[in-house]
């Protein structure tokens, strides 16, 4: 399973790559995989959350990111995103079967 970069195109690896998201106005958007270079949201820094992408793609750090988009929502926070969140979701996912096949094997 490889990452593409949501700025670049090309692949981008676990210890280089984030997942991150915009905070504006009590809304959530602009989830997109990034170098951690590339993590370039038009808003000022203090608004981007984002999460290391070797973490995010372990079962703790999935179940913690998906512990802070329901702390978001508990405080009132909208979707503004929906594709972009499947997207990252969608490899997250991917990455995480993958890894449990491998195991699951030896």
């Amino acid at each position: 399973m490889k990452f593409i970069c949501d700025d670049c195109g090309k692949e981008v690896s676990l210890q280089e790559g984030t997942l991150s998201w915009s905070d504006e106005g009590n809304s959530l958007r602009g989830f997109r995989i990034t170098h951690k270079i590339d993590q370039n949201h038009s808003c000022d820094p203090q608004h981007v959350g984002y999460i290391h992408l070797w973490i995010v793609t372990g079962l703790t750090g999935f179940t913690k990111f998906t512990e802070i988009l329901a702390d978001y929502w508990a405080k009132g926070y909208t979707l503004n995103d929906l594709a972009g969140l499947k997207k990252a979701l969608n490899q997250i996912g991917l990455y995480i079967w993958e890894q449990s096949k491998k195991e699951t094997s030896n």
